[in-house]
């Protein structure tokens, strides 16, 4: 089951690589990793997409919400939000197929950047699903080469309150001394988190 989790993560270096462990530790590998700026300076959102369980999946998000640079942890389905993605492709042609492409492109809301007499660079915004669909019609024209971001994601439903805090926590440096004691009670975890004592 294609999974998509959206992140909203203190900007502070190293947090895609704390993320990605959590997701190698269960065997789950990333099929996309997206991240962008947010309407917070110290705030920016990943969308990573997995092929995952439910299960599997429930306690990779639980791991998530532990990691003290985690602001907001979300399972997102298409019905919760908007996606788009964006994505090039480079297509072969000749003087006879190419007002067959360019009417392709008309149909898909692409865009061209460079044309030649051999090829054309196209560029599309779109849902994951209308860049796939692009990239099958125009491939029998021969697609010399393509590349698509992971999708970027707005919830549908945002928080009431458009100045929610911003994450006030700091990454300690050299802070990943394991935890010592497996009986830590919860506000002695939030401290943790807090302090940055306890990264993974």
């Amino acid at each position: 089951m294609n999974m998509t989790y959206l992140l909203d993560v203190a900007n502070h270096t190293g947090v895609v690589t704390r993320i990605s462990l959590i997701f190698r530790r269960h065997g789950a590998n990333l099929q996309s990793v997206s991240t962008a700026k947010t309407e917070h300076p110290s705030i920016v959102r990943i969308v990573v997409t997995s092929d995952l369980e439910r299960r599997a999946a429930n306690r990779i998000k639980g791991q998530l919400s532990k990691l003290i640079d985690i602001f907001k942890v979300d399972m997102i389905s298409h019905e919760e939000g908007t996606f788009r993605a964006f994505g090039m492709m480079k297509i072969a042609c000749t003087m006879q197929t190419r007002p067959q492409i360019l009417q392709l492109l008309e149909i898909f809301n692409g865009r061209v950047l460079e044309l030649t007499t051999e090829w054309i660079l196209v560029e599309m915004t779109g849902t994951p699903e209308q860049l796939e669909g692009l990239l099958q019609v125009l491939q029998p024209y021969g697609i010399l080469e393509a590349v698509e971001t992971g999708p970027i994601v707005i919830r549908h439903k945002s928080p009431r309150n458009a100045t929610r805090p911003q994450p006030t926590w700091e990454v300690v440096p050299g802070a990943l001394a394991a935890q010592t004691s497996s009986t830590s009670s919860s506000s002695a975890l939030q401290e943790e988190k807090r302090n940055g004592t306890n990264l993974l």
